[in-house]
C-alpha cells in the first residue's frame, strides 16, 4: 500500500505544474514576437511627424477605394526638419579646411539658412527652388548627389564615419561656394558636412 501525497506535497506539485505552463506560454509568445518583428536601421531618431487623421464612414461604399500615399510621397509634402546628431566635426580636409564650423558660422549662416528652409515643404525645396547653371540652364538648387561623384577623400571619410550604408548624399547649395552635405531620410535632413570652398564636389 502506497502512501498518499500530503496536502503540502499536492500543493507543491500543482505549483510546479502551473510554473511549467507559464514557461511554455512565455516561450510561445516570445517566438511569435520574434517572427513578426521587423528590424529598422536608423542613424539617429527621426522627429515624429504630425499625421492627419482621415475620417471615413462607418460603412464605406464598396465601390470606392481608399488611396494611401507612399511614404516618400507623403514625405515631400512635409516641411523640412533637420539636426546635427551625425555631423562630422573632427579634424580637417587635406585642403586645410576645418570640418567643424565656428560659432559665428552657426549663428550667421547655418542656423539662419536652415531656419528659412524649415518654412518650405520638401516638394518646394526639390522642385521649385532653381538656380542658373552653365550653358544657360536652370537646375535644382538642392538635390541628391551620388557618393561616387565626390572626391575620393570625401568618399573615404563617409565610410570611416560609419555611413557606408548610404550611397547617396543630399546637398544644399547656399551662397557662393557654401554647401551643406548630409543624408535625407523621409522628411528629415541629417547635416554631416558644412563646407565653404566647394571642394567636396569640385566643378572643373
Amino acid at each position: 500500500m502506497t502512501d498518499k501525497p500530503s496536502k503540502a506535497e499536492r500543493r507543491k506539485q500543482r505549483q510546479e505544474e502551473k510554473s511549467q505552463a507559464r514557461k511554455a506560454k512565455s516561450v510561445r509568445f516570445s517566438s511569435s514576437v520574434e517572427n513578426s518583428a521587423t528590424k529598422t536601421v536608423k542613424i539617429a531618431p527621426i522627429p515624429e511627424l504630425s499625421l492627419k487623421v482621415v475620417k471615413v464612414q462607418e460603412e464605406p461604399s464598396r465601390n470606392k477605394s481608399l488611396y494611401l500615399p507612399s511614404e516618400e510621397s507623403f514625405a515631400i509634402t512635409c516641411n523640412l526638419t533637420w539636426c546635427t546628431t551625425v555631423s562630422d566635426l573632427e579634424g580637417e580636409w587635406s585642403w586645410r579646411e576645418q570640418r567643424c564650423w565656428t560659432e559665428e558660422e552657426w549663428q550667421t549662416q547655418i542656423l539662419p539658412n536652415f531656419s528659412l528652409l524649415e518654412k518650405s515643404t520638401w516638394s518646394e525645396i526639390l522642385f521649385e527652388q532653381k538656380t542658373p547653371a552653365k550653358g544657360g540652364k536652370i537646375v535644382p538648387k538642392h538635390h541628391d548627389q551620388e557618393l561616387t561623384t565626390l572626391v575620393q577623400e570625401a568618399q573615404d571619410r563617409w565610410i570611416k564615419i560609419g555611413l557606408e550604408e548610404y550611397d547617396t548624399a543630399f546637398r544644399f547649395r547656399f551662397a557662393n561656394t557654401i554647401r551643406a552635405w548630409g543624408i535625407k531620410l523621409q522628411g528629415h535632413f541629417y547635416l554631416v558636412w558644412w563646407e565653404r570652398y566647394h571642394k567636396i564636389y569640385p566643378v572643373t
